[in-house]
């Protein structure tokens, strides 16, 4: 039976961490690598006020990068991902994603967002924890 991981992925080096740890652990497990696109956030990280097609062609581009860096880090380890995008909360998200697509682990960076971002909004790391339908790794 393949174990399948689950590593989101934001452009902290904690969840390229995560995924380095998930590879180097399980080379034999299926990892899909999800980035969820949260708008309410990149809203908030804009300084100017930019439009919807805006927010969304940034969105698909921070995608594409992290994507191709996640596929570094995987050949690396000659280990082969899967990506995905979501859109919504991201802890939200991760638990929909991994309680509808037969995950058995989440492998997932301890910070993500910026230190006020997560008072304002609270860890994404640890409502998946406690909400997660499967075990969850966090990595420091």
């Amino acid at each position: 039976m393949t174990v399948h991981i689950l590593v989101p992925m934001d452009r902290s080096p904690m969840a390229k961490r995560a995924l380095e740890h998930a590879v180097s652990l399980h080379p034999d497990a299926e990892v899909t690598v999800l980035y969820v696109i949260d708008y309410i956030e990149e809203s908030y990280s804009v300084r100017a006020l930019v439009g919807t097609d805006e927010l969304r062609e940034r969105a698909d581009e921070r995608a594409t990068e992290l994507f191709e860096a996640a596929a570094e880090i995987a050949d690396g380890h000659g280990v082969e991902i899967e990506t995905r995008t979501a859109v919504g909360d991201p802890s939200r998200e991760i638990v929909a994603f991994a309680d509808d697509h037969d995950i058995d682990q989440i492998v997932i960076g301890s910070h993500g967002r910026s230190p006020m971002s997560r008072i304002l909004l609270g860890s994404v790391a640890e409502t998946v924890t406690r909400r997660a339908p499967v075990p969850v790794t966090v990595v420091r």
